[in-house]
C-alpha cells in the first residue's frame, strides 16, 4: 500500500513539473516584455510600441506602389493604394537604433492582416550577427481578383513582440483621385506680362521654329513622395518617340507646372500628326495631339 502511495505521489509531482515547464515560457515572456504597453502614434500614422530601453529598436512603416531593390527607394508613397493588375503594395519598415544590436542575431516577423482580421501573409526575417540591414521590406499582390478592397493592417514583430503597426487602404482604381497633367502648346512667352503667345494645336514648320508646352498638374497631394518623377515623351507621325525629358518636382517647392520644348525646323520635323504624353511613375497622366504643317 505504501508503494502505491509513493507511486501516486511521484506521478503527481511529475504532472506538476510538466505543467510548470509548460507555463514557464508564457510567464517569462509576460514578465520580461521589452515594450511599453501604451503605443505612440507617429506623424505618418505608424503606431509604435516603444522599447523600455532608451537604445531599443523601434520602427516606422512606409507604404508605396513602387520599390527599387537596387536603390531602396520608394515611389508613389501613400497610405491609400489602388488595386492594380500585376502590381504589389510595398511596405518598408525602417529600424531605428538597429546599429546598437549588430553583435547579436535578430528575428523579425511581418504580418499582413486583411479587412476581415485574418492574416493574408506572414513572413519571418532573420538578421544574423554582423548584418547591417537597417530596413525590412515586404509586399503583397494587389490584383483586384485576389484582394478585396478595404483597410489592411501591417504588423512588425521583434522576437515575437509587436513593435509597430500601420494601416493601408486598398481601393478600386475608379474610386481613386489621380494626378493629372493638362497640356497647353504655345509659341513663346511675353517678356513683360509672362503670358503665353500663339496658343494652338497647329503650328508651321519654320527655319527657327520652336514649339513649347506647359503642363499644369492637379491632385499632387495623392502621393507623399518628397520628389515626383515626371517624363515628357514627344512622338512623331511614325508613332516613335524622338525626344524624352525627365523632370523631378520637389514637393517642398510647391510647384504645380513645368515646361518643355522641341525644335520644329525643316531639317528635324516633317508635316504630320504628333503627340505629347506626360508620365508619372511610367503611367500616362496626360496627352495631347498637335499638328505640324509646311510653312506658308
Amino acid at each position: 500500500m505504501i508503494g502505491t502511495i509513493e507511486q501516486l505521489n511521484n506521478r503527481t509531482k511529475g504532472k506538476l513539473w510538466c505543467f510548470f515547464l509548460a507555463v514557464l515560457p508564457g510567464l517569462f515572456s509576460a514578465g520580461c516584455s521589452e515594450r511599453v504597453k501604451q503605443p505612440v502614434i507617429l506623424p505618418d500614422s505608424t503606431i509604435v510600441y516603444p522599447s523600455k530601453k532608451p537604445d531599443g529598436i523601434s520602427a516606422g512603416i512606409t507604404f508605396s506602389l513602387h520599390y527599387s531593390q537596387k536603390s531602396g527607394r520608394q515611389w508613389a508613397v501613400s497610405d491609400v493604394i489602388p488595386l492594380k493588375e500585376n502590381e504589389n503594395v510595398y511596405a518598408v519598415i525602417g529600424l531605428e537604433n538597429r546599429f546598437n544590436y549588430l553583435q547579436r542575431d535578430l528575428m523579425f516577423h511581418v504580418d499582413w492582416i486583411g479587412p476581415d482580421g485574418r492574416s493574408v501573409y506572414l513572413k519571418r526575417i532573420d538578421l544574423p550577427e554582423g548584418d547591417s540591414t537597417s530596413s525590412l521590406v515586404s509586399s503583397i499582390s494587389i490584383e483586384p481578383e485576389k484582394r478585396p478592397s478595404g483597410k489592411y493592417l501591417l504588423r512588425a514583430y521583434l522576437f515575437r513582440e509587436l513593435i509597430a503597426e500601420k494601416y493601408v487602404e486598398l481601393r478600386n482604381e475608379s474610386e481613386m483621385e489621380k494626378v493629372a497633367g493638362d497640356i497647353i502648346f504655345y509659341k513663346s512667352i511675353d517678356q513683360e506680362t509672362g503670358e503665353m503667345k500663339g496658343v494652338d494645336t497647329v503650328f508651321e514648320i519654320k527655319k527657327k521654329g520652336i514649339l513649347r508646352a506647359q503642363v499644369n498638374l492637379t491632385n499632387l497631394d495623392v502621393y507623399e513622395d518628397e520628389e515626383l518623377p515626371f517624363r515628357m515623351e514627344w512622338t512623331g507621325p511614325d508613332g516613335e518617340s524622338f525626344y524624352s525629358k525627365k523632370i523631378e518636382i520637389n514637393r517642398s517647392d510647391t510647384v504645380s507646372t513645368f515646361n518643355g520644348s522641341i525644335s520644329i525646323t525643316p531639317d528635324k520635323r516633317e508635316p504630320g500628326e504628333y503627340f505629347l504624353r506626360v508620365y508619372l511613375f511610367d503611367e500616362v497622366i496626360g496627352e495631347k495631339r498637335f499638328v505640324l504643317k509646311p510653312s506658308e
